[in-house]
């Protein structure tokens, strides 16, 4: 399973800026995360990609020229490792 290395906030920003994020709160996550699951070598490929693009505006180039099920996935990616990442922080203090 590939993991989103790079900067995160820029990807969730990219995401949010294309208009992206909004449209996913009120889907059903579970059934859009067993699609994403089918289709995961795709979405590795684009997360291998978008580890390796440093400028907001390039990352945002990418995820607007794939194909809507990747952006989906990367869209459930991002919420998870954010999710992940607070909970280690809360864990912390």
């Amino acid at each position: 399973m590939d993991f989103l290395s790079g900067d995160l906030d820029k990807v969730f920003t990219a995401l949010y800026e294309l208009g992206m994020i909004e449209p996913m709160l009120g889907r059903d996550w579970i059934e859009l995360y067993k699609k994403a699951q089918n289709q995961w070598s795709e979405v590795g490929i684009a997360i291998q990609k978008i580890n390796r693009i440093e400028s907001l505006k390039d990352i945002r180039n990418f995820i607007g020229n794939l194909p809507q099920p990747i952006v989906e996935a990367l869209v459930l990616e991002v919420a998870r490792e954010m999710a992940e990442f607070q909970e280690r922080q809360e864990t912390i203090h």
